[in-house]
């Protein structure tokens, strides 16, 4: 039996969703299966090239679910009749929107990386969610991170905590890591917190949220597009990761670098949990916020957790005191990734699914109707248009009476 998919997704992107594309590719490889990766902008969502391999009656589509409608308006020649269509979401949400719930429900399956997001869509979906976690690709030691280029001094104890500035910095909340950091380190010159990301230019959030730690001599802000291998490098030469985010589809940062066998500070809430517990990782007691004043980067009202940040130091002052005693947690951190985790686990899942849904009837299982996709995808468009026009129309009217009133002020005064 031949067994082929078509992929689509962001092949060539540098962020989380993309690496995750590469990873489940790359495993469906290692299992024998052919994927023909059809590969799209994340700038435009339009495609770039697809590879010349045997077309597939499989496609799936490793695409963020807030830009799905947007996808298949821009790319209404994609085959869907007659294929059994999957799709990839990671949502770090409990809230889905009625919107998204209507677009999945087109679809013949769902799949996801995590069981946290497995409990969320089964809520709003009758359609199969499986959970496919993200392989952990496991690189050769490198020095393409050199500690002397960023001043950081031989033998210091390094912590790195890494995100996106475009992720939304109330979720990645990387102020509760450096306040957790600066009540037990600020002090320390032998122990550095390196804050990796890229794209802060774009975010202001962000660069409000940073750059009151700027001056403080420990701690080192990064704002670079890494390489895989240069991120990588960076995580093999750190000693902890952090996170204190407000919740994570997966978290493929976390289990990264405990396939290196680092510790890991997290929250202790959402995707990580699949790969993260007491024994082999430290995790950190939380309450629940609702997001509010997003400027419209997500829905006001969802769901988060907030990270106790004085739980994180007394994590963090422990760390300190028994740093020579952790080997156990290292070496348990570094055992789940490998067993569990690796290209070759992942990719022997995928294949026994796909050789399921391989003797599928398509005609006859693909019970939805896939026309329904562009015509959903177009609607929004459309919508967004009409939204966007009255919003500019209003912001025009607006300034033409705030003129007129100045006007009629200024005559009264007269």
């Amino acid at each position: 039996m031949s067994l082929s998919i078509n992929y689509h997704g962001f092949f060539d992107g540098n962020f989380g969703i993309a690496e995750a594309t590469r990873l489940n590719a790359m495993a469906m490889e290692k299992a024998g299966i052919k994927v023909n990766r059809i590969n799209y902008s994340s700038d435009t969502l339009e495609k770039i090239k697809s590879e010349t391999k045997q077309e597939s009656s499989i496609n799936i589509f490793h695409i963020n679910s807030n830009v799905t409608h947007e996808f298949f308006s821009k790319n209404q020649d994609i085959k869907l009749a007659g294929h059994y269509n999957i799709v990839y979401w990671a949502w770090e949400f409990p809230e889905v929107s009625d919107k998204t719930v209507e677009f999945l429900n087109i679809f013949d399956e769902l799949w996801v990386p995590s069981d946290f997001c497995v409990n969320i869509f089964t809520k709003y979906t009758g359609i199969p969610v499986m959970r496919f976690s993200h392989p952990i690709e496991k690189l050769t030691t490198s020095d393409e991170f050199d500690c002397n280029e960023y001043n950081i001094k031989p033998n210091s104890k390094v912590f790195v905590t890494i995100f996106d500035s475009l992720s939304t910095t109330i979720r990645k909340n990387p102020e509760a890591t450096i306040e957790s950091f600066i009540k037990v380190f600020k002090n320390d010159p032998e122990s550095v917190l390196i804050v990796k990301t890229h794209n802060l230019e774009r975010s202001k959030d962000a660069q409000k949220a940073l750059e009151k730690y700027a001056a403080i001599p420990n701690i080192i802000m990064i704002n670079e597009h890494f390489s895989k291998e240069k991120l990588h490098s960076l995580i093999q030469k750190s000693d902890v990761l952090i996170s204190l985010h407000g919740s994570e589809g997966f978290g493929l940062t976390m289990a990264e670098a405990m396939s290196y066998g680092k510790i890991v500070v997290g929250t202790g809430y959402s995707g990580n949990l699949d790969f993260m517990n007491v024994n082999n990782s430290f995790l950190v007691q939380y309450d629940f916020i609702k997001t509010s004043n997003t400027k419209g980067l997500i829905a006001e009202g969802l769901t988060l957790a907030r990270p106790n940040i004085d739980d994180a130091a007394e994590k963090l002052q422990y760390i300190k005191d028994h740093f020579t005693g952790l080997n156990t947690i290292k070496s348990n951190a570094e055992k789940q990734i490998r067993e569990n985790f690796s290209i070759e686990s992942i990719g022997d899942l995928f294949k026994i699914r796909l050789s399921f849904i391989h003797n599928f009837d398509k005609k006859e299982t693909s019970a939805n109707s896939v026309d329904n996709v562009f015509h959903l995808a177009e609607i929004d468009r459309l919508n967004g248009r009409v939204n966007y026009l009255e919003k500019t129309l209003y912001n025009k009217i607006r300034k033409k009476v705030n003129i007129f009133l100045k006007k009629m002020k200024g005559k009264k005064k007269l």
